[in-house]
Protein backbone atom coordinates (compact mmCIF):
# COMPACT_ATOMS: atom_id res chain seq x y z
CA UNK A 1 0.00 0.00 0.00
CA UNK A 2 1.25 3.52 -0.44
CA UNK A 3 1.54 6.08 1.85
CA UNK A 4 -1.47 8.75 2.02
CA UNK A 5 -0.46 12.06 3.20
CA UNK A 6 -4.17 13.39 4.21
CA UNK A 7 -6.16 13.44 7.15
CA UNK A 8 -9.25 11.45 5.81
CA UNK A 9 -9.11 8.40 3.37
CA UNK A 10 -12.26 7.97 1.37
CA UNK A 11 -13.91 4.74 2.91
CA UNK A 12 -14.27 3.01 -0.79
CA UNK A 13 -10.93 3.36 -1.50
CA UNK A 14 -9.96 1.91 1.78
CA UNK A 15 -12.61 -0.94 1.35
CA UNK A 16 -10.79 -1.52 -2.06
CA UNK A 17 -7.63 -1.63 -0.99
CA UNK A 18 -8.26 -4.35 1.69
CA UNK A 19 -9.97 -6.53 -1.17
CA UNK A 20 -7.09 -6.32 -3.01
CA UNK A 21 -4.94 -7.32 0.03
CA UNK A 22 -7.30 -10.85 0.25
CA UNK A 23 -7.13 -11.22 -3.40
CA UNK A 24 -3.34 -11.11 -2.97
CA UNK A 25 -3.19 -13.58 -0.38
CA UNK A 26 -1.89 -10.86 2.57
CA UNK A 27 -5.24 -11.14 4.72
CA UNK A 28 -7.86 -13.46 4.88
CA UNK A 29 -11.05 -11.37 5.72
CA UNK A 30 -12.35 -7.83 6.97
CA UNK A 31 -14.22 -6.98 9.33
CA UNK A 32 -15.65 -3.17 10.53
CA UNK A 33 -16.29 -2.51 13.53
CA UNK A 34 -19.25 -0.45 15.15
CA UNK A 35 -20.59 0.16 11.63
CA UNK A 36 -23.88 1.14 10.66
CA UNK A 37 -26.36 -0.62 8.70
CA UNK A 38 -25.95 1.43 5.71
CA UNK A 39 -21.76 1.24 5.65
CA UNK A 40 -21.90 -2.42 6.49
CA UNK A 41 -24.26 -2.35 3.33
CA UNK A 42 -21.57 -0.33 1.04
CA UNK A 43 -18.56 -2.41 2.20
CA UNK A 44 -19.91 -5.80 1.90
CA UNK A 45 -20.70 -4.67 -2.03
CA UNK A 46 -17.20 -4.13 -2.59
CA UNK A 47 -15.98 -6.95 -0.36
CA UNK A 48 -17.88 -9.50 1.54
CA UNK A 49 -17.84 -8.92 5.03
CA UNK A 50 -16.58 -11.14 7.71
CA UNK A 51 -17.62 -9.68 11.07
CA UNK A 52 -18.72 -6.94 12.74
CA UNK A 53 -17.52 -6.56 16.50
CA UNK A 54 -19.93 -4.23 18.70
CA UNK A 55 -20.93 -4.01 22.20
CA UNK A 56 -24.07 -5.99 23.15
CA UNK A 57 -25.40 -6.32 26.66
CA UNK A 58 -28.06 -6.40 29.48
CA UNK A 59 -26.66 -2.83 29.23
CA UNK A 60 -26.45 -1.58 25.22
CA UNK A 61 -28.94 -3.39 22.83
CA UNK A 62 -28.97 -0.42 20.58
CA UNK A 63 -28.22 -3.07 17.72
CA UNK A 64 -30.63 -4.90 17.83
CA UNK A 65 -32.75 -2.31 15.69
CA UNK A 66 -30.99 -2.36 12.81
CA UNK A 67 -27.06 -3.27 12.50
CA UNK A 68 -27.82 -6.85 13.75
CA UNK A 69 -30.21 -7.72 11.77
CA UNK A 70 -28.49 -6.88 8.83
CA UNK A 71 -25.49 -8.65 9.50
CA UNK A 72 -27.91 -11.50 9.73
CA UNK A 73 -28.84 -10.79 6.46
CA UNK A 74 -25.89 -10.07 4.75
CA UNK A 75 -24.94 -13.76 6.40
CA UNK A 76 -21.80 -11.53 8.81
CA UNK A 77 -20.66 -12.73 11.74
CA UNK A 78 -21.61 -10.50 14.96
CA UNK A 79 -18.94 -10.57 17.60
CA UNK A 80 -20.46 -8.91 20.63
CA UNK A 81 -18.19 -7.59 23.56
CA UNK A 82 -19.07 -6.50 26.99
CA UNK A 83 -21.82 -8.57 27.97
CA UNK A 84 -21.28 -8.42 31.52
CA UNK A 85 -20.30 -4.87 31.11
CA UNK A 86 -16.53 -5.44 31.59
CA UNK A 87 -17.77 -7.02 34.79
CA UNK A 88 -20.20 -4.30 36.49
CA UNK A 89 -23.27 -6.36 35.87
CA UNK A 90 -21.36 -9.31 37.98
CA UNK A 91 -20.02 -7.06 40.57
CA UNK A 92 -21.54 -3.83 40.73
CA UNK A 93 -20.53 -0.72 42.08
CA UNK A 94 -18.38 -2.66 43.71
CA UNK A 95 -16.22 -3.28 40.92
CA UNK A 96 -16.06 0.55 40.42
CA UNK A 97 -14.60 1.38 44.44
CA UNK A 98 -12.03 -1.10 43.57
CA UNK A 99 -10.46 0.41 40.62
CA UNK A 100 -7.36 2.35 40.11
CA UNK A 101 -7.50 6.24 39.84
CA UNK A 102 -5.70 5.92 36.62
CA UNK A 103 -7.86 2.91 35.29
CA UNK A 104 -9.46 4.50 32.10
CA UNK A 105 -12.91 2.40 32.51
CA UNK A 106 -13.15 4.73 35.47
CA UNK A 107 -13.79 7.56 33.04
CA UNK A 108 -16.69 6.40 31.52
CA UNK A 109 -20.04 8.27 32.17
CA UNK A 110 -22.08 5.16 33.32
CA UNK A 111 -20.00 4.68 35.85
CA UNK A 112 -20.02 8.24 37.33
CA UNK A 113 -22.55 10.24 39.69
CA UNK A 114 -26.27 10.09 38.85
CA UNK A 115 -25.59 6.71 36.59
CA UNK A 116 -23.84 4.79 38.87
CA UNK A 117 -26.76 5.40 41.14
CA UNK A 118 -28.97 4.48 38.29
CA UNK A 119 -26.97 1.53 37.19
CA UNK A 120 -26.76 0.48 40.76
CA UNK A 121 -30.60 0.08 40.72
CA UNK A 122 -30.17 -1.86 37.68
CA UNK A 123 -27.60 -3.96 39.17
CA UNK A 124 -29.82 -5.01 42.01
CA UNK A 125 -32.86 -6.18 39.54
CA UNK A 126 -30.43 -8.03 37.65
CA UNK A 127 -29.18 -10.25 40.83
CA UNK A 128 -32.84 -10.63 42.17
CA UNK A 129 -34.16 -11.52 39.06
CA UNK A 130 -31.24 -14.13 38.42
CA UNK A 131 -31.73 -16.77 41.21
CA UNK A 132 -35.06 -17.37 40.06
CA UNK A 133 -33.16 -18.31 36.14
CA UNK A 134 -31.73 -21.46 36.93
Amino acid sequence: MEEVKCFFINFFWQMGELKKLVEEGKIKYIGLSEASPSTIRRAHAVHPITAVPLEWSLWTRVHEGEVIPTCRELGIGIVPYGPLRSGFLAAGPKLVEGMPDEYFRKTFSRLQGENIKHNQILFDKIHEIAPKKK
